[in-house]
């Protein structure tokens, strides 16, 4: 039986309203969603979603400024949020990219967020065009059966040096070299989702001691972010995880991150969070 299976009740009815409550299985995801229904008037499934989401990041240039954990260009803390559909550009930094690359992200329209999926074929270092421009992006990923070479980059209008944007704050995205996907912990959530967050986890992934700071950030439409949860994560001491209970909603319209501060420069840090979408019905 799947993980969904479960959400329905003896009588086969989705039990993702406070109406149909579970009759097995988790409280705690039951009880989010009631909240959802109390705070926001939302009546939510996780049944009809039937999604999971995991994110996760890297960022090896952590120093002692806030930085999302994420691939970057030099210099870089943090990614340059944008207001309109203005992420519409792909390329890679070597010419042997050619496959097709899957994006997702998000448009928007009146603080509205909408969920994209669109794929793209690359051409090596020229500029190739997403067929539906973005306000974010969130994931790539390696749709074809050879394995990416260089550092693909999803950005706004550019010029570009052999495949590498000139301007960092109008980088979105980066796929590291020789990865088949990204590793961003960062992602928004539509304006038809909710996010019930189970769990994040940091790890330092030095050789030598060093020690971070790793900060969950949540931010809803039109405001600032907000620090949610924060864990220690040190050299030798193994990864940090964070469980929820009660876990945590993270609202319709929101965009969500982990960033990272460390006790030097360029330290490697990585992180991520996960959980489940629930629709709005």
């Amino acid at each position: 039986m799947s993980f969904f299976g479960w959400l329905k009740n003896a009588a086969g009815v989705d039990a993702g309203t406070a109406a149909n409550p579970l009759v097995t299985g988790d409280y705690w995801l039951q009880h989010a969603i009631d909240n959802i229904l109390a705070d926001y008037g939302d009546t939510v499934s996780v049944y009809s979603k039937n999604k999971d989401l995991l994110k996760f990041g890297r960022n090896q240039l952590v120093g002692t400024s806030k930085a999302t954990i994420m691939t970057l260009p030099a210099g870089a803390l943090n990614e340059t949020y944008v207001a309109s559909d203005l992420i519409n550009t792909v390329s890679s930094s070597s010419a042997s990219d050619t496959y097709v690359l899957t994006v997702e992200g998000h448009t928007v329209s009146g603080g509205v967020f909408t969920f994209v999926a669109q794929n793209v074929t690359l051409n090596g270092q020229a500029q190739v065009a997403l067929t539906t421009p973005l306000a974010r992006v969130s994931r790539t990923y390696n749709g074809g059966t050879v394995d990416s070479v260089g550092n693909i980059y999803v950005y706004e209008t550019d010029t570009d040096t052999a495949g590498v944007p000139d301007t960092a704050a109008k980088v979105h995205l980066i796929q590291g070299t020789g990865l088949n996907n990204s590793e961003k912990a960062s992602t928004t959530i539509s304006n038809s989702d909710y996010l019930i967050l189970t769990s994040f986890y940091g790890d330092c992934l030095e050789k030598s001691a060093a020690f971070s700071t790793v900060h969950l950030e949540v931010r809803l439409a039109g405001m600032v972010f907000r620090n949610k949860v924060d864990i220690a994560v040190t050299t030798g001491g193994g990864g940090r995880n964070h469980n929820f209970k009660p876990y945590l909603v993270v609202p319709k319209n929101s965009d969500i991150r982990l960033r990272a501060t460390a006790d030097g420069a360029s330290t490697d840090i990585s992180g991520g969070f996960q959980g489940v979408l629930a629709v709005v019905q």
